[in-house]
């Protein structure tokens, strides 16, 4: 039985619609990253998890009961906030033992409680400071520990590392990984950070205008995105999308320009969006025509910037301190990396990866 169900969730504020028909079941010890640009739902679809929104239609299951009409507090949930919410008054060990206290839980068992999350998420040492004397990456640890005190069913992660620098950003995502696989409970985590959803999800829900486009683990929805907008949303660098005309087993760039069209194809002409991996291109001997426009070292890696048959491209390459502003290239997309859309549509129209 899922952990949490969440059965065609609706929500409306009068004649908008925010959240549209939300389908989803989370397996105890599943982390689940809801994704997508503001204003896609993600948050609103948290907040009905919580009981932070009412729920305009559908239904809400956690552990079984339904709990679509129960109180935030009757639902078994606990929340982390983007902002911490941290009692500025009250030391650490006040603020993370607060929520017990307030249910009425034995003093022994919240001290106990409190040791071992403080121990867990190596923050003993700040017990008896307040807020103001912590640093981000500290007041985040806190508001993490203030939830896992509570031992409850969920865990509702809201845009939790936005604050945070990206360095600090990177190690809090490894802190939250590596504490979801020690506890094994189900977390709902939000987020506009692909970066983010990539590496901490098990599986990651991607949405737009309140609807979900796909759903699918990490590796799943980059290789084989389910539509245009998916495609363009996972990958840093994006997913390269041209338009283009599909006829006689070619896919037509512009004059001269032209690739093989690749297997698996739902249709045989019409006029297509043609999605390529930066990563993807190689340079070539012999291939299609690329010049280059811009560069950008990034280390171990050289992105340039260019056109291809008039568009914009990217490709992504290792290492190239040769290459110069203006100058040309040739490069190759095997069969295997491209991915077609329809361009009226967006909906996938590859059936292999």
């Amino acid at each position: 039985m899922a952990e949490v169900s969440l059965r065609k969730l609706r929500k409306t504020y009068g004649p908008v619609v925010a959240v549209e028909g939300v389908d989803l079941e989370i397996a105890k010890g599943e982390l689940i990253v809801l994704l997508g640009p503001s204003g896609c739902g993600k948050s609103t679809t948290l907040r009905m998890v919580a009981g932070l929104e009412t729920i305009s239609d559908g239904k809400l299951h956690i552990g079984g009961r339904d709990v679509t009409a129960l109180e935030p507090k009757d639902r078994d949930i606990a929340m982390v906030f983007q902002n911490y919410a941290l009692y500025p008054h009250k030391t650490i060990r006040g603020n993370m033992s607060f929520g017990l206290k307030m249910r009425g839980t034995d003093t022994a068992e919240i001290t106990k409680r409190v040791d071992a999350a403080a121990e867990m998420l190596d923050i003993t040492h700040l017990l008896d400071r307040k807020p103001g004397q912590l640093s981000g990456g500290q007041m985040q640890r806190v508001a993490l520990g203030r939830a896992l005190v509570r031992d409850p069913a969920v865990f509702l992660l809201d845009e939790p590392l936005s604050n945070l620098d990206a360095k600090l950003r990177s190690r809090m995502r490894e802190e939250i990984a590596l504490l979801q696989r020690r506890i094994g409970k189900a977390m709902l985590y939000v987020t506009h950070d692909q970066t983010e959803a990539m590496t901490l999800a098990d599986r990651i829900v991607i949405m737009r205008d309140g609807r979900v486009q796909q759903i699918g683990s990490p590796l799943e929805v980059y290789d084989r995105p389910a539509n245009a907008f998916v495609a363009g949303f996972i990958g840093s660098p994006e997913m390269n999308l041209i338009d283009a005309d599909l006829a006689d087993g070619r896919l037509v760039l512009g004059e001269g320009v032209s690739l093989p069209a690749p297997s698996g194809l739902t249709r045989r002409e019409g006029r297509v969006t043609v999605g390529m991996r930066p990563e993807a291109i190689a340079p070539a001997g012999e291939g299609l025509p690329f010049t280059i426009r811009g560069i950008e070292q990034l280390g171990s890696q050289t992105l340039f910037i260019g056109e291809l048959a008039g568009r914009r491209l990217r490709v992504m390459t290792g290492r190239r301190d040769d290459v110069a502003l203006g100058s040309g290239m040739r490069i190759a997309v095997p069969e295997a990396a491209i991915h077609l859309f329809d361009r009226e549509s967006g909906e996938r129209l590859t059936t292999g990866r």
